[in-house]
């Protein structure tokens, strides 16, 4: 392995974990490749009654009690 590549390990390996997602796609986009999967945030949607943003609180309550 040339020096190069070793500095670039090592550096990679100090990066914190938030900095990783940008260079891997810098890489694989120099490389032409494909992500195996899709790096997506998730996003939830539902359907509630209109005062359902006034009772978050509460409902949340509610499902923690259900979880212990």
């Amino acid at each position: 392995m040339s020096v190069m590549r070793e500095e670039l390990h090592h550096l990679v390996d100090r990066l914190p974990e938030e900095k990783v997602a940008p260079l891997l796609r810098l890489v694989r986009d120099q490389l032409d490749e494909q992500p195996a999967g899709r790096d997506l945030p998730f996003i939830g949607m539902l359907e509630a009654e209109p005062d359902f943003a006034e009772r978050y609180e509460e409902i949340l309550r509610s499902e923690d009690n259900h979880s212990s």
